[in-house]
């Protein structure tokens, strides 16, 4: 799928035309690939390429297989694509993202919980610490609103998904008073119910952006 985008992109650089180039447009954006900026470059009418990149520190309570943790998310995003004009402002958009990190998850327990089919006290299981593992690089598809390569000042909206497939979790625990040899085999059955009760959860990212966009180069 990269490569067949990257010879797209290729071919509409080779069939813009030269004035073009001078179209550009830059911008800030907030959202869920993070607070961060966008470049864009005009090929035609109908075409932009675009870039962005954004920094993201958060975390979330959330529960997997009944097992409550606190969930880190990617501390970066960076997006590159085209972007498809169905008319001055309305486009599709498509192309990669990468993240550097994976999501991981942490756990503080202060109560007895089930791992891997036994219940185990805090105290048992010792500091509780996993990553969910997924494509560092994935496609994603979006709608927008908003053309950056616009003269002037304007806000542009971006709403759609980054497809991320099916994610691996691995867990561990250290410090606990339970034998290791057995909470790691209860570990790895534990880890295994949280991939099936993840489902589409994190296996597409959402993309929800909103920013301010200056046109430049006219």
């Amino acid at each position: 799928m990269r490569k067949f985008f990257t010879l797209a992109l290729l071919g509409l650089l080779a069939a813009s035309p030269s004035r073009v180039a001078a179209q550009l447009g830059v911008g800030a954006r907030i959202g869920t690939l993070g607070i961060g900026g966008e470049a864009a470059l005009e090929l035609s009418d109908r075409f932009v390429f675009r870039g962005g990149a954004g920094l993201s520190k958060l975390t979330a309570s959330t529960t997997f297989d009944g097992v409550p943790v606190v969930l880190e998310l990617p501390e970066a995003w960076y997006n590159l694509g085209v972007d498809f004009y169905l008319n001055s402002a309305l486009r599709l958009g498509a192309g990669v993202a990468y993240k550097p990190d994976d999501p991981s998850i942490r756990g503080d327990f202060t109560g007895a919980v089930d791992i891997g089919g036994v219940t185990l006290t805090p105290a048992e299981i010792g500091t509780l610490t996993g990553t969910i593992d997924s494509d560092d690089q994935a496609a994603y598809v979006l709608l927008g609103f908003g053309k950056h390569t616009d003269s002037g000042i304007g806000l542009f909206i971006d709403v759609g998904t980054v497809i991320l497939g099916s994610p691996t979790v691995d867990l561990q625990a250290t410090g606990g008073t339970y034998p290791q040899d057995e909470l790691d085999l209860l570990l790895r059955e534990e880890a295994r119910a949280f991939e099936n009760d993840m489902k589409t959860y994190l296996r597409f990212w959402p993309i929800m952006s909103l920013g301010l966009r200056i046109g430049i180069g006219y």
